[in-house]
Protein backbone atom coordinates (compact mmCIF):
# COMPACT_ATOMS: atom_id res chain seq x y z
CA UNK A 1 0.00 0.00 0.00
CA UNK A 2 2.47 2.86 0.80
CA UNK A 3 4.06 2.24 -2.65
CA UNK A 4 1.20 4.20 -3.93
CA UNK A 5 1.20 6.47 -1.41
CA UNK A 6 1.97 10.24 -3.71
CA UNK A 7 1.33 8.57 -7.38
CA UNK A 8 -1.13 10.25 -9.49
CA UNK A 9 -4.69 9.42 -9.99
CA UNK A 10 -3.57 8.73 -13.47
CA UNK A 11 -0.45 6.16 -12.51
CA UNK A 12 -3.78 4.11 -10.58
CA UNK A 13 -6.17 4.16 -13.43
CA UNK A 14 -4.21 3.45 -16.68
CA UNK A 15 -7.05 2.35 -18.46
CA UNK A 16 -8.71 4.98 -17.65
CA UNK A 17 -6.24 7.84 -18.26
CA UNK A 18 -5.40 5.74 -22.13
CA UNK A 19 -9.06 6.01 -22.76
CA UNK A 20 -9.71 9.52 -22.34
CA UNK A 21 -6.40 10.00 -24.03
CA UNK A 22 -7.50 8.04 -26.84
CA UNK A 23 -11.27 9.67 -27.14
CA UNK A 24 -9.65 12.80 -27.43
CA UNK A 25 -7.52 11.88 -30.10
CA UNK A 26 -9.93 10.25 -31.74
CA UNK A 27 -12.33 13.66 -31.81
CA UNK A 28 -9.25 15.57 -33.42
CA UNK A 29 -9.22 13.02 -36.33
CA UNK A 30 -12.96 13.54 -36.89
CA UNK A 31 -12.49 17.64 -36.48
CA UNK A 32 -9.90 17.25 -39.28
CA UNK A 33 -11.81 15.39 -40.99
CA UNK A 34 -15.02 17.44 -40.59
CA UNK A 35 -12.87 20.92 -41.48
CA UNK A 36 -11.86 19.31 -44.64
CA UNK A 37 -15.16 18.87 -45.96
CA UNK A 38 -17.05 21.99 -44.71
CA UNK A 39 -14.08 24.22 -45.82
CA UNK A 40 -14.79 22.41 -49.24
CA UNK A 41 -18.65 23.25 -48.49
CA UNK A 42 -17.33 26.90 -47.52
CA UNK A 43 -14.89 27.32 -50.36
CA UNK A 44 -18.13 26.72 -52.83
CA UNK A 45 -20.53 28.92 -51.10
CA UNK A 46 -17.73 31.70 -51.49
CA UNK A 47 -17.81 30.72 -55.18
CA UNK A 48 -21.47 31.23 -55.22
CA UNK A 49 -21.38 34.22 -53.41
CA UNK A 50 -18.67 35.89 -55.94
CA UNK A 51 -20.80 35.28 -58.82
CA UNK A 52 -24.23 36.14 -57.17
CA UNK A 53 -21.84 39.54 -55.69
CA UNK A 54 -20.91 40.19 -59.72
CA UNK A 55 -24.52 39.51 -60.70
CA UNK A 56 -25.88 41.74 -58.18
CA UNK A 57 -28.60 38.56 -56.86
CA UNK A 58 -29.56 39.78 -53.69
CA UNK A 59 -31.21 36.38 -52.71
CA UNK A 60 -28.59 34.72 -53.69
CA UNK A 61 -26.13 36.86 -52.03
CA UNK A 62 -28.62 36.51 -48.84
CA UNK A 63 -28.61 32.46 -48.63
CA UNK A 64 -24.51 32.25 -49.51
CA UNK A 65 -24.23 34.74 -46.81
CA UNK A 66 -26.18 32.43 -43.94
CA UNK A 67 -24.67 29.18 -45.29
CA UNK A 68 -21.22 30.81 -44.89
CA UNK A 69 -22.05 31.69 -41.48
CA UNK A 70 -23.37 28.03 -40.55
CA UNK A 71 -20.28 26.52 -41.59
CA UNK A 72 -17.99 29.40 -39.93
CA UNK A 73 -19.83 28.62 -36.56
CA UNK A 74 -19.47 24.82 -37.35
CA UNK A 75 -15.49 25.77 -38.06
CA UNK A 76 -15.29 27.63 -35.15
CA UNK A 77 -16.87 25.16 -32.34
CA UNK A 78 -14.29 22.53 -34.12
CA UNK A 79 -11.11 25.18 -33.53
CA UNK A 80 -12.35 26.03 -30.14
CA UNK A 81 -12.34 22.05 -29.50
CA UNK A 82 -9.10 21.75 -30.14
CA UNK A 83 -7.71 24.39 -28.31
CA UNK A 84 -9.61 23.11 -25.84
CA UNK A 85 -7.47 19.53 -26.44
CA UNK A 86 -4.44 21.45 -26.59
CA UNK A 87 -4.47 22.80 -23.23
CA UNK A 88 -5.72 19.72 -21.89
CA UNK A 89 -2.06 17.82 -23.38
CA UNK A 90 -0.52 21.09 -22.22
CA UNK A 91 0.72 21.62 -25.66
CA UNK A 92 0.51 25.45 -25.55
CA UNK A 93 -1.26 27.64 -28.55
CA UNK A 94 1.36 28.85 -30.40
CA UNK A 95 2.52 27.64 -34.24
CA UNK A 96 3.86 24.07 -32.74
CA UNK A 97 1.26 23.38 -30.95
CA UNK A 98 -1.09 21.37 -33.71
CA UNK A 99 2.25 19.39 -34.88
CA UNK A 100 3.03 18.60 -31.35
CA UNK A 101 -0.59 16.69 -30.90
CA UNK A 102 -0.06 15.20 -34.08
CA UNK A 103 2.88 13.76 -32.48
CA UNK A 104 1.16 12.37 -29.89
CA UNK A 105 -0.72 9.42 -32.14
CA UNK A 106 1.21 6.09 -33.52
CA UNK A 107 2.70 6.87 -36.57
CA UNK A 108 -0.15 4.86 -38.74
CA UNK A 109 -2.81 7.57 -37.81
CA UNK A 110 -0.05 10.06 -37.94
CA UNK A 111 0.87 10.17 -41.35
CA UNK A 112 -2.32 10.20 -42.13
CA UNK A 113 -3.47 13.01 -39.74
CA UNK A 114 -0.37 14.94 -41.21
CA UNK A 115 -2.14 14.91 -44.62
CA UNK A 116 -5.03 15.88 -43.66
CA UNK A 117 -4.20 18.46 -41.52
CA UNK A 118 -1.67 19.99 -44.67
CA UNK A 119 -4.74 19.72 -46.61
CA UNK A 120 -7.01 21.40 -44.60
CA UNK A 121 -4.30 24.68 -44.34
CA UNK A 122 -4.36 25.07 -48.06
CA UNK A 123 -8.12 24.83 -47.65
CA UNK A 124 -8.52 27.17 -45.43
CA UNK A 125 -5.90 29.28 -47.12
CA UNK A 126 -7.80 28.89 -50.50
CA UNK A 127 -11.21 30.30 -48.64
CA UNK A 128 -9.68 33.17 -46.80
CA UNK A 129 -8.20 34.58 -50.26
CA UNK A 130 -11.56 33.78 -52.21
CA UNK A 131 -13.07 36.16 -49.11
CA UNK A 132 -10.44 38.88 -49.32
CA UNK A 133 -11.58 39.02 -53.34
CA UNK A 134 -15.53 39.05 -52.11
CA UNK A 135 -14.39 41.72 -49.60
CA UNK A 136 -12.91 43.62 -52.51
CA UNK A 137 -16.18 43.12 -54.71
CA UNK A 138 -18.24 44.38 -51.64
CA UNK A 139 -16.00 47.16 -51.13
CA UNK A 140 -16.64 47.87 -55.04
CA UNK A 141 -20.28 48.10 -55.06
CA UNK A 142 -20.10 49.92 -51.74
CA UNK A 143 -18.38 52.89 -53.44
CA UNK A 144 -20.08 52.85 -56.35
CA UNK A 145 -23.68 53.06 -54.00
CA UNK A 146 -21.70 56.01 -52.56
CA UNK A 147 -20.75 57.56 -55.95
CA UNK A 148 -24.57 57.18 -56.93
CA UNK A 149 -26.17 58.54 -53.67
CA UNK A 150 -23.67 61.80 -53.73
CA UNK A 151 -24.58 62.17 -57.79
CA UNK A 152 -28.15 61.65 -57.52
CA UNK A 153 -28.49 64.13 -54.41
CA UNK A 154 -26.96 66.17 -55.93
CA UNK A 155 -29.04 66.74 -58.71
CA UNK A 156 -32.02 66.26 -56.48
CA UNK A 157 -30.86 69.72 -54.65
CA UNK A 158 -28.98 71.78 -57.21
CA UNK A 159 -30.98 74.45 -59.11
CA UNK A 160 -31.59 73.71 -62.30
CA UNK A 161 -29.65 76.29 -64.86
Amino acid sequence: RQRHAGRGHADLLPGRAVSQREQLLKVIEQDVHDDLTGFAWLHGCMSRLQMALMARERNAITTANEQISALMDAAGARARRRSRVLEVFHLGTDTHAMQSLIDLYPPDRRATLVRAWKTLIVSVERCRDLNERNGKLLAMHSEIFQQLARHDSAQVYSPSL
